[in-house]
């Protein structure tokens, strides 16, 4: 009998860190806790929210920091998911 071979899925979680008075700082979880990706609207000269808001959203990637499905496409682009990717959000 020939084994039945499951593609390896790749269950991403997008973790919401911080999303208040203009802040937002999230992070992607592979399916072992790991992070793989991580973004933020944080200045890094001056730890403020940047005033060009969240790059991912401005760039055109994203329509919301909570946007899962413009956020898998990203991560797929980069190279950072495999093709059959799942994601969801937390927090």
């Amino acid at each position: 009998m020939k084994g039945s071979f499951k593609p390896f899925r790749q269950e991403l979680v997008q973790v919401v860190d911080l999303d208040e008075r203009g802040w937002f700082k999230s992070h992607v979880e592979n399916q072992n806790g790991r992070t793989v990706f991580s973004f933020s609207n944080e200045d890094g000269n001056t730890g403020w929210p940047s005033e060009d808001g969240l790059w991912l959203v401005e760039d055109g990637f994203m329509r919301h920091g909570r946007d899962t499905g413009g956020l898998l496409e990203y991560l797929k682009n980069a190279g950072i998911a495999k093709p059959t990717a799942t994601l969801r959000v937390e927090g």
